[in-house]
């Protein structure tokens, strides 16, 4: 799905004549007067995902190649009022607002709109009633066949996350955490439904697969590790594991994966169809912190943040690779955890360490790709908070901020 990011560039691609009507891509000269012509517009596009730019006309052979900059002022309003009002079940849409430089009140509006877990919407306004989707050529209607395979697609899209993360702790590495002495991040994301085509689109996207992984490897190294001594963005090297997935993780950093310590395992495993799966070993260890002389079960709320929210931002850049849009499901689990002190907490000597009371610290949750994409701290945040403010007495406070 093509987003400008820029007025020059929007209008470098309709100067250049690269930009065509496709199933994912319509170009608006301005916004419909009708009701009920937006509202198709936008249903269409729910299907599959796509964009619809107002501003930029189509010449005689019907072409968008022409630059009409349109008035901004409550142009996005009107289109959500419409999606909420028009459309059943309203869908969500994004916009990107490219204003002019000589009259920023004139510009270029972007509206992106996801592949809806909700497909297939129905028109409502005007007693329409009917279902929409695209073609390269515009809006269709859809048939009842195609209907039917999209509530069927909506169906499956209903899982059972719980279940999702249960298989995600039994997928351990090297088993279960010894009580008291060790605990285990383990987190998992997928897309709502498996997407086989994933990866060999990203690996067209980029050439070939090693400029692929080349690219991937940057990822985590966009989340700061704050001095963490383990974490992802310091393992270099993929490696295949199985036929479907490429893995980083820390045994490729010795000659002898066996000999790694359990706090220093880092697993991140890249399914082919999107599902990936990752492993921390050192959430929780056993230490003579603080020079004292009896070790101390401790927590270490950095080593999780900065791990999990690098692993967040490594499946963000894949799925923005092979173009993934829409519903996925995110989970995290530190399991083996009941005693354990915060670290935060050993390191102010005028606060009070309580220890942690249950075995995990579970969290699951829905979001869209584009979340992932472009804010993994602030998903990575939403899963760690509450266990965050139960190491610390309930106060809120930000690994990642201090």
């Amino acid at each position: 799905m093509w987003e400008p990011g820029s007025v020059e560039e929007l209008e470098a691609a309709v100067e250049s004549g690269a930009l065509e009507e496709r199933h994912d891509f319509d170009a608006k000269r301005q916004l419909p007067e009708s009701s009920k012509e937006l509202a198709k517009d936008i249903a269409a596009m729910t299907t599959d995902g796509g964009c619809l730019v107002y501003g930029v006309g189509e010449d005689n052979k019907g072409h968008p190649r022409l630059l009409a900059p349109i008035q901004l002022e409550n142009a996005a309003e009107r289109i959500d009022q419409v999606a909420q009002h028009s459309i059943s079940p309203h869908p969500r849409i994004d916009f990107i607002t490219l204003r002019c430089d000589d009259d920023p009140a004139l510009g270029y509006l972007i509206a992106v709109i996801p592949p809806s877990p909700w497909a297939p919407h129905q028109v409502t306004v005007g007693g329409d009633r009917r279902f929409y989707g695209r073609c390269d050529t515009g809006n269709r209607r859809l048939s009842e066949a195609e209907v039917e395979r999209l509530y069927e697609r909506r169906r499956r899209q209903d899982v059972d996350r719980e279940q999702l993360l249960a298989e995600c702790i039994a997928s351990s590495p090297i088993g279960q955490p010894t009580p008291g002495e060790q605990g285990f991040l383990q987190a998992f994301v997928q897309p709502a439904i498996r997407d086989d085509d994933l990866w060999d689109r990203a690996v067209a996207a980029f050439g070939d697969e090693r400029q692929l992984l080349d690219h991937l490897r940057t990822a985590p190294g966009s989340v700061p590790p704050r001095q963490w001594g383990t974490n992802l963005s310091r393992i270099p090297n993929w490696r295949p594991r199985g036929a479907d997935k490429w893995s980083l993780n820390s045994g490729s950093l010795v000659s002898d994966p066996s000999a790694i310590e359990p706090e220093d395992e880092i697993v991140a495993d890249l399914g082919m169809d999107g599902r990936c799966y990752f492993f921390y070993g050192g959430a929780a260890i056993t230490s003579d912190r603080n020079n004292v002389r009896r070790p101390i079960f401790t927590l270490y709320e950095r080593g999780i943040a900065v791990n999990l929210t690098q692993f967040l931002a490594l499946v963000g850049t894949y799925y923005k690779a092979g173009n993934q849009w829409g519903l996925i499901h995110v989970g995290m689990a530190v399991t083996g955890i009941r005693g354990a002190v915060s670290a935060r907490f050993m390191d102010n000597i005028t606060m009070v360490a309580q220890p942690y009371g249950d075995e995990v610290a579970v969290r699951t949750i829905p979001c869209d790709t584009r979340d992932l994409q472009e804010d993994p701290v602030s998903v990575g945040r939403t899963l760690t908070d509450r266990l965050m403010r139960a190491m610390s007495n309930g106060i809120a406070w930000d690994p990642l901020g201090e």
